[in-house]
C-alpha cells in the first residue's frame, strides 16, 4: 500500500553541532548567569540573602546585577515545583579512579555512591557516572540523568560490558536483558571479586618493574590523568547548571607530581590563589610540580576547569590513614595529591573518614540554597577569550562559591559535549526554540500489555534551515518517553539528510514531519522530542504528557481530529515508522491526530474514533455536543467510513462533524458507544465552534 510519505526516497542521517545561538551572542548583549552558594562555618547553606548582599566584578570592574533569584532545593522538593531555571540544577559527575585505588576501596566507594544516589540526591539533581583507568583514560558510563535505577546499575557495574551497555545515542538508557548485578552478596560479590583480581594483577605488574621505571610510568599516568580530567571538564562546558565532579580516589604519590613530600599550608594557599587567578607564572613549577611536563598538564587542567565552570571535589575512599600503608609498607601514606588537583578548581577534599555517605551529605548541605545572579555582558571579543569573575559578599558572612569566569563563545565542540548538552535539555526541559517544534503522541492498544504510541514531530522549516547556504542539510531527531521516575521506557532516533535543491522549497514553506512509534506499558509519560541541526547547531525541543490506560478486552479510545497531512516533507522512522503510519491512516489517506477541534461554523471536520474488541455490527453510537453550562444537543455528525481490524484488532471509524446550525462556543463532543449486549462507554473531545 503506497502512501504519500517520503521516508523511502530521502536519505536519513544526522550529525551534531550547536553554534547558531552562540554566534548570535557574539553580536548581541549576552546575559551571564552566575550560580552562587554561601555556606557557614558548619557547612550549612546560608539563607535569607538578597541581591544587595552581593557584588559582581567582571575583569575587575563592578557590573550591575540585572536579575536575582533564590532557589531553595529543600522547598522545591516540598512544594513539587515542576520547572527550575536551568542554572539552578545541580550536575554531579561521579568519577571513579580505578587506576589509583585498591579494589577494597573501590567497593567502599561503590557502596557510598549507591547510598548517595538512593537517599541523598535531591529529586531535581542530575548525575552521571564515569571511570578512569590507565588503559582507557576517562570514560563516560552514562550521560547526566535523573533516572536513579540507571545510575545505580552504572555504579554497581562501573560500565562492565557484560552487565551494562547503553542502548541510545544520548546515553540515557541501558540495553535490556543484560545479567544484572544483585545488591549485596551473590552475583555482585562474585563480579567484584573478579574485577578486584584484575586490578590487583595490574598492580603486581607495575610493582614488578624497577623503581625508576615505575616512577616514570607513574608520572606518565599522572600526566594522562590530568589531561583526561581536563577533557572531562571541557565536555561539561555547555551545561548551564552547577557542574561538579566528585572524584572517588585514594590519590597517587604526590611526590611524583610535586617533587617533595609536603606543601605547607601557607605555600599551598599562595600557589593555589595564583592558579585560580590565572597567574600560573607565580607558581614555582620545579618546586611544586617536580617537572615542566607535569606542570604544563596541571596548568592546562586547571584552565579547562575554570573555562568550563566546573569544580572537582575529592573523596578519599581509603578512609582512615596512618603514616604506614599496610599494603605498601612504610612508605608515606597521605592524600596530598587529592588536595593538589582539586583546590585550584575551587573544590574540597573530604578525607580521613570511613563515613563516605556522611561526606556526600556534607557536600549537599552546602548547596541547598542557590542564588542566581545575572548581568549583561557585551560580546564581540576573541573566541575563547576568558573573562574573570569575582563575587563578593556585602554585609553578610559565609564561604562563597561561584564560577571563576566565562569564556567568549567558540565553535569548537566535541561529540561528547553535544551529547551532554542534549541530555541536559531533556532533563531540565530547557526553553530551546531555535527550531520551533510540535509533538503529538496518541496511545492505541498493542500487544503484550503495551500500547502502540504513534509520535509525530513537526519541525518548522524557517528555524530548521536558517543559516544554511549549502546544498544539503542534516539533522538528528530524538524522541524519548520518560515515566514518572524519570526512566526512559522507549525511544526513537533518526538521522536526516535533506537534498535542498530537491526539497528545500518545500521544507522552507512548512518544515519536516517525523513519524515514529513508541511501545509503552500503562502509565503516565512525558514524551520529549529534540531536533538538532548539524550544519548550524540550532536546537528545538518540545514535550507532551501522555497517559496510557490499561486497555481491557473491549476498549474505545478518545476520539481524535483527523487532520490532512498538508504539504510537510514527511520522514518515516526506519525502525517503527511503518507501524505508526498504519495507525495514522484511513485507507490510503494518512492523517495527523489532534486532541481538540477548532472549526468554523459551516465547515466540516474529520473525527476518527478507534475501537478494539467491539463488533461494529449492531453497534449503537450516540454523538452529543455538551456546552459549558451542561446543556446538550445531538451533534451534527455523520459516519463517513471505516477500516478493517488491524493486527491488534483495532478498527477506525471516520466521522464528519459539520456544525452549520450550532451556536458559537466551547463544547465537549461526547460519543456514547454501546456494543450489542454490553455496557455503554463514553469518550470525548474538546470542540470550539467559531
Amino acid at each position: 500500500m503506497r502512501r504519500r510519505l517520503l521516508g523511502a526516497s530521502l536519505l536519513l542521517a544526522l550529525i551534531p553541532s550547536a553554534h547558531a545561538q552562540r554566534v548570535a551572542e557574539r553580536i548581541e548583549v549576552t546575559v551571564i548567569e552566575v550560580p552562587v552558594t554561601v555556606a557557614d562555618r558548619g557547612g550549612n547553606s546560608v539563607r535569607g540573602l538578597t541581591a544587595e548582599n552581593f557584588e559582581v566584578l567582571a575583569d575587575g570592574k563592578r557590573v550591575p546585577i540585572e536579575y536575582f533569584e533564590v532557589v531553595d532545593l529543600t522547598k522545591v522538593s516540598a512544594t513539587g515545583q515542576q520547572v527550575l531555571p536551568p542554572p539552578a540544577y545541580r550536575n554531579f559527575l561521579l568519577l571513579f579512579d580505578l587506576a589509583n585505588s585498591a579494589p577494597t576501596s573501590i567497593a567502599h566507594a561503590q557502596d557510598a555512591a549507591t547510598e548517595f544516589v538512593k537517599t541523598q540526591l535531591n529529586e531535581r539533581d542530575i548525575a552521571a557516572v564515569a571511570t578512569f583507568t590507565a588503559e582507557q583514560g576517562a570514560r563516560m558510563v552514562t550521560s547526566f540523568t535523573q533516572d536513579r535505577e540507571f545510575l545505580l546499575g552504572a555504579i554497581a557495574t562501573l560500565g562492565q560490558a557484560n552487565y551494562f551497555k547503553v542502548a541510545d545515542p544520548l546515553m540515557l538508557t541501558r540495553e535490556p536483558n543484560l545479567t544484572p548485578l544483585t545488591g549485596g552478596g551473590g552475583k555482585r560479590a562474585e563480579d567484584r571479586a573478579a574485577r578486584n583480581e584484575a586490578l590487583e594483577e595490574e598492580k603486581r605488574d607495575f610493582n614488578a618493574e624497577t623503581q625508576k621505571g615505575f616512577n616514570n610510568e607513574m608520572r606518565g599516568r599522572i600526566r594522562t590523568q590530568m589531561k583526561n580530567f581536563g577533557g572531562v571538564a571541557r565536555s561539561l562546558d555547555s551545561l548551564r547548571g552547577q557542574k561538579q565532579i566528585i572524584l572517588l580516589s585514594e590519590g597517587f604519590d604526590a611526590r611524583l607530581l610535586t617533587g617533595r613530600d609536603d606543601l605547607s599550608f601557607k605555600a599551598t594557599q599562595e600557589e593555589n590563589d595564583a592558579s585560580l587567578s590565572g597567574e600560573i607564572w607565580r607558581v614555582d613549577s620545579d618546586t611544586r610540580f617536580g617537572s615542566s611536563s607535569e606542570a604544563s598538564e596541571m596548568s592546562e587542567m586547571v584552565s579547562l576547569f575554570r573555562r568550563s565552570d566546573v569544580r572537582m571535589h575529592a573523596i578519599d575512599i581509603k578512609g582512615l590513614r596512618s603514616q604506614v600503608d599496610a599494603r605498601d609498607g612504610s612508605k608515606k601514606s597521605n592524600n596530598d595529591s587529592l588536595f593538589i588537583i582539586t583546590q585550584p578548581t575551587g573544590g574540597t577534599v573530604f578525607r580521613n573518614t570511613n563515613d563516605l555517605a556522611g561526606q556526600f551529605g556534607q557536600l549537599l548541605r552546602q548547596q541547598e540554597v542557590i542564588y542566581l545572579l545575572g548581568f549583561n555582558a557585551k560580546s564581540g571579543g576573541k573566541p575563547g577569550q576568558f573573562h574573570n569573575l569575582k563575587v563578593k559578599l556585602v554585609n553578610a558572612k559565609g564561604e562563597i562559591t561561584h564560577r571563576a569566569g566565562y569564556y567568549e563563545p567558540t565553535d569548537k565542540t566535541s561529540s561528547l559535549e553535544t551529547t551532554l548538552k542534549l541530555s541536559e535539555i531533556l532533563m531540565t526541559g530547557d526553553d530551546v526554540h531555535d527550531v520551533p517544534l510540535h509533538v503529538t503522541a496518541t496511545p492505541v492498544p498493542g500487544g503484550d500489555g503495551k500500547a502502540r504510541v504513534p509520535v509525530i514531530v513537526d519541525a518548522a522549516g524557517t528555524g530548521l534551515l536558517q543559516g544554511i547556504t549549502g546544498t544539503s542539510a542534516s539533522a538528528h531527531v530524538f524522541v524519548y518517553a520518560f515515566d514518572e521516575k524519570k526512566q526512559v521506557k522507549d525511544f526513537n532516533q533518526q538521522r536526516v539528510v535533506l537534498d535542498l535543491p530537491k526539497t528545500g522549497d518545500a521544507v522552507r514553506a512548512t518544515g519536516i514531519r517525523y513519524v515514529g512509534s513508541l511501545n509503552l506499558p500503562p502509565g503516565t509519560y512525558d514524551v520529549k522530542a529534540l531536533v538538532r541541526v548539524d550544519n548550524t547547531g540550532r536546537i528545538g525541543f518540545s514535550s507532551t504528557r501522555v497517559k496510557v490506560p490499561e486497555y481491557g478486552a473491549a476498549a474505545v479510545m478518545p476520539p481524535v481530529v483527523a487532520v490532512a497531512p498538508g504539504q510537510w516533507v514527511t520522514l518515516v522512522s526506519t525502525t517503527r515508522g511503518a507501524e505508526a503510519t498504519d495507525i495514522l491512516s484511513l485507507g490510503e489517506q494518512p492523517f495527523v491526530p489532534g486532541t481538540s477541534a477548532d472549526i468554523a461554523s459551516g465547515t466540516e471536520q474529520n473525527i476518527a474514533l478507534m475501537l478494539r474488541g467491539i463488533a461494529v455490527e449492531n453497534l449503537a453510537i450516540t454523538p452529543m455536543l455538551v456546552a459549558k453550562d451542561g446543556s446538550a444537543q445531538t451533534a451534527p455528525v455523520t459516519l463517513a467510513g471505516r477500516t478493517s481490524p488491524d493486527g491488534h484488532g483495532v478498527v477506525k471509524l471516520l466521522f464528519k462533524l459539520k456544525p452549520e446550525t450550532i451556536a458559537k462556543g466551547e463544547y465537549d463532543l461526547k460519543f456514547t458507544v454501546v456494543p450489542l449486549g454490553g455496557l455503554p462507554m463514553v469518550v470525548g473531545l474538546p470542540v470550539v465552534i467559531r
